[in-house]
């Protein structure tokens, strides 16, 4: 039987079926972007085959702390207003973590460390960078810790990761897969939801992708070489793997006119048909769009896909702004000017209307 995304089971190690060539991460991306409002948040996961259980579930984990720690601030109510290290930065983002997990199901003494961890490491996510070090927790608690904080940041009650098997795993390999991956499932509460080749002992489940959806991913171009961990957007934030988003956010940050935007944020077009749309960067009362564009946006059947949702967003009263990572990076006060001079206009218009 079929299962829509939502519907797929948290808790437990199933394996995705159909969902095993390079061309199906496309699939997940375009069915997961934006990311749906039910079900748990989900991360990919590229793993190695490992020697051992303990090897292989504690590799996993130092890559989720890694992913926690460029989430924050995301998961601690108040810590976006914590400059720093200095000046009992640390002291403040512990009292808040001790604060934060008083009401909630967070267990205090792990959700303190990983504060005090991410406040001494401010700044993007680096794939394969090692989180800070911290103090010593056993496997289980930061195994359940881990899938509460990456749920609590994107406002959902679970966490599945997908992860990507590699091919042909030797016998004792395979072993080793499938207990880490049960061993994960059941002390985490996380899904373990597995792509590629069939594992034994692992049950299979269809996931339902849109025939109009396939037919777009294998227009796409293969996907670039998967970081060892991937996360969705966190809405109203930079998304945390972004250099170039990070990098925009922090000059808007020094910008008195750059006031009333909106990252990542999900919206609704008026068209039935096309209903929701993740835009990078909004300005909803100027009606304004900007969109930063990578690489992958250089394909035919990528733009063809900017093209309609551009179309959904201008028939809706947007204007839509795009720039490259290139010219973000190349000639960032540029591009700053001409976003300046979009929004001073339409504001100029919008007050001589109101007149």
């Amino acid at each position: 039987m079929s299962l829509s995304w939502g519907e797929l089971p948290v808790g437990r190690v199933l394996r995705l079926a159909g969902v095993n060539a390079d061309i199906d991460a496309n699939m997940l991306e375009l069915v997961l972007d934006p990311l749906p409002e039910t079900g748990p948040v989900l991360v990919t996961y590229s793993v190695a085959e490992g020697d051992s259980v303990s090897e292989l579930v504690e590799s996993i984990l130092g890559e989720l702390e890694t992913l926690a720690i460029g989430l924050f601030p995301g998961w601690l109510p108040g810590g976006e207003r914590l400059s720093g290290p200095g000046g009992g930065g640390v002291a403040a983002a512990r009292a808040l973590a001790i604060r934060a997990a008083s009401s909630s199901r967070h267990f205090g003494p792990f959700l303190a460390d990983l504060a005090d961890r991410a406040i001494r490491h401010r700044g993007p996510l680096a794939p394969g960078r090692p989180a800070p070090k911290g103090r010593s927790f056993p496997a289980e608690a930061r195994a359940a810790g881990l899938a509460r904080v990456i749920a609590s940041t994107f406002d959902r009650e679970s966490v599945a990761l997908v992860i990507h098997v590699p091919e042909k795993p030797t016998s004792h390999g395979e072993r080793v897969l499938v207990a880490g991956f049960e061993w994960l499932a059941h002390r985490s509460g996380m899904g373990i939801w597995l792509v590629g080749p069939e594992l034994r002992n692992v049950d299979t489940h269809y996931l339902e992708i849109p025939a109009a959806v396939r037919r777009l991913a294998d227009e796409m171009a293969p996907p670039s070489r998967r970081a060892a961990v991937g996360v969705p957007p966190v809405a109203g934030r930079p998304h945390p793997g972004s250099e170039v988003e990070q990098a925009m956010e922090a000059a808007l940050t020094e910008c008195d006119w750059a006031h009333g935007r909106t990252w990542n944020r999900t919206y609704r077009s008026r068209d039935p048909l096309f209903v929701m749309i993740r835009t990078d960067l909004m300005w909803a009362r100027e009606k304004c769009v900007v969109e930063i564009d990578g690489p992958e946006h250089e394909t035919f059947a990528q733009m063809e896909r900017d093209r309609t949702r551009d179309r959904h967003l201008e028939r809706d009263g947007f204007t839509v702004l795009r720039f490259t990572n290139q010219q973000v990076r190349g000639d960032l006060q540029g591009v700053l000017r001409h976003i300046h001079d979009f929004l001073r206009a339409r504001r100029l218009g919008m007050s001589e209307g109101a007149g």
